[in-house]
């Protein structure tokens, strides 16, 4: 759910109450969009998110962990100068809009107190992080915007800081009946479209709940209405939202989640709402995933482009070797043609344009007609026709070595893609890339020094119910790594014939057949065939697992193996998906 003004509301009171007169002790940047403040305050650290991304902008206090990047920004170093050390002294939500403004008691160049604010403005696209100083002017910004971009507010340091234009709207802790119900009672569009209107921070799913809340009929057309009555009902509801906060995380009948609510949503089944104490560990839950896929979908944007054109171009080369092996189907009857002109050479009168002939390759001895070149004596055309056999036989092998190479590289490719799915770091990309690099597919970053050790990704660890951990490779590279350095006798687990991740069981005795079962769909999870309804899954002990020397990366053979068979519900693809974690 985009963070509206209503949620934001609740969340302004929350930060406040944990945070107001705390410490800034650091200040990172894990993403271009998105600043990390750890906070002390009452006696514990908080990390407090700011997140101007387009895509899903908020503020909240997380538990997760974020990547930093080797080299800090500018907007983060900029920050830390002017916020390292100082202390929160007030948080707001001017005018009940989707703005978050922090202000800070910071130690001044001259070492003489001043006050610096952060605001931070959630609204889609035009999403931003400033920093402004006791003047209201500029210092930074996390996104420029100049003249070109906007007409109405230019945000680059040095010019002074205007808020974004106020709308024309009542806010819920300042508004009276009598103006709600003037508003409503000009309108002719459905109530909750006219709460959408009048009510500043009301979103459309805010607004059909705050309906339901107070009995009314969403649909009805405002002027239709005792907007009277209607009006203090709604007043009402408003006064009455403090002592309803108990957030809940929204799922379907999976499991995934769907949307994060203040409190239960009477439009929403109850069964479907999950209770937690606070509303940033709702959001925590509801980002948890989905705040990396968007993360790693933006890092690995250009290398997927890059994967999509190289399969693209292999794909249109393939064809061309296809439509080859195609036409050399016909490079047996040139030959046969050669042969009977040669057979009938003194048949055939100089400058004639076709011959017919036994064809005595024929079981029937059907005459077969020869089209002939007056530019070429009948010795000539013979021997043109040996040419073309000759030709289309030599193209028929290259073809048949290319298509065998096609293969291997569009392989190559079409695992990177997938997993680029699988990425929770950049070193993770970094291990695609290199893949890419060696292969030929990628040119060498000229920055990176060329024998540079290539850094270790971590494989996903997942822990079965009795306790075992499971280990699950990425990639390629760290699939190698896996399972040659996993001890003989634990548990290796692949699916049968196609792509996918090295699965590994860390316990040398045999493993219960839950746990067993366990890796299965976990190596199903993890492949191409992840939504078959019966997928084979093949395993056995590392033992038998051998690596020719020389073989690409990932590929391996074994023996003595067993097979399971194994489908996994929409509940397990969510569960899964959810329990990743890193070594």
């Amino acid at each position: 759910m985009p963070m509206d003004g209503f949620t934001l509301s609740f969340l302004t009171k929350e930060l406040r109450d944990q945070l107001v007169g705390g410490r800034i002790e650091r200040v990172n940047q894990p993403e271009r969009d998105s600043i990390l403040l750890l906070i002390r305050s009452q006696g514990g650290n908080h990390k407090l998110l700011l997140s101007a991304n387009a895509n899903q902008p908020r503020a909240q206090l997380t538990a997760q962990t974020y990547e930093n990047p080797a080299e800090p920004p500018m907007f983060c170093m900029l920050l830390r100068k002017h916020l390292q050390g100082a202390r929160l002294n007030s948080l707001c939500q001017p005018n009940g809009d989707r703005v978050l403004r922090l202000t800070l008691d910071c130690i001044g160049e001259l070492g003489d107190p001043v006050q610096k604010t952060l605001v931070l403005e959630m609204m889609g696209r035009y999403s931003n992080l400033t920093l402004i100083d006791e003047n209201n002017t500029v210092i930074d910004s996390i996104h420029h915007v100049n003249s070109e971009m906007s007409r109405v507010r230019i945000l680059l340091p040095g010019v002074r800081f205007e808020m974004p234009p106020a709308q024309d709207k009542l806010i819920p802790g300042a508004m009276t009946a009598q103006a709600l119900a003037a508003r409503l009672a000009v309108l002719t569009c459905p109530l909750d479209k006219g709460l959408i209107e009048c009510v500043a921070g009301m979103a459309g799913i805010c607004a059909r709940e705050a309906c339901a809340q107070i009995g009314a009929d969403r649909s009805a057309p405002c002027n239709t209405l005792d907007t009277g009555l209607m009006a203090q009902a709604l007043l009402r509801y408003f006064d009455g939202l403090e002592a309803r906060f108990a957030p809940v995380l929204l799922t379907d009948e999976a499991g995934l989640a769907l949307d994060f609510f203040p409190f239960p949503y009477l439009t929403y089944d109850p069964a479907l709402q999950k209770r937690y104490p606070t509303l940033s560990e709702t959001m925590d839950a509801f980002y948890l995933g989905r705040d990396l896929h968007i993360r790693m979908q933006q890092r690995s944007a250009g290398l997927l482009k890059h994967i999509k054109t190289n399969i693209a171009r292999l794909e249109k080369k393939k064809a061309m070797m296809l439509e080859t092996l195609r036409e050399s189907e016909k490079a047996e009857q040139n030959r046969i043609y050669g042969e009977l002109l040669t057979a009938n050479l003194y048949r055939i009168p100089k400058g004639a344009t076709s011959v017919e002939v036994i064809n005595y390759y024929d079981e029937a001895l059907a005459p077969v007609n020869i089209e002939l070149s007056t530019q070429l004596s009948p010795a000539k055309n013979a021997q043109a026709y040996y040419k073309k056999y000759r030709k289309a036989k030599g193209a028929e092998q290259y073809a048949r070595e290319q298509l065998a190479t096609l293969e291997s590289e569009l392989e190559l490719l079409e695992n990177a893609m997938e997993d680029l799915d699988k990425c929770s770091t950049s070193v993770d990309l970094a291990e695609i890339r290199y893949l890419l690099v060696e292969n030929g597919f990628l040119r060498p970053d000229p920055t990176t020094r060329k024998h540079k050790k290539l850094q270790e990704g971590k494989p996903y660890r997942f822990v079965a119910k009795d306790g075992t951990e499971i280990l699950v490779g990425k990639n390629p590279i760290q699939n190698d790594r896996l399972t040659l350095h996993a001890r003989g006798n634990e548990t290796w687990l692949h699916v049968q014939g196609i792509p996918g991740s090295h699965v590994i069981v860390r316990t040398e005795q045999e493993p219960t057949p839950d746990t067993l079962l366990y890796g299965a769909k976990l190596a199903a999870y993890y492949s191409k065939g992840r939504n078959h309804p019966s997928q084979p899954v093949d395993y056995t002990r590392r033992k038998y697992v051998k690596k020719a020397a020389g073989s690409p990366p990932g590929f391996v053979t074994y023996t003595n193996s067993q097979t399971i068979l194994v489908g996994l519900t929409p509940e397990e693809l969510v569960a899964i998906s959810h329990s990743a974690a890193e070594c």
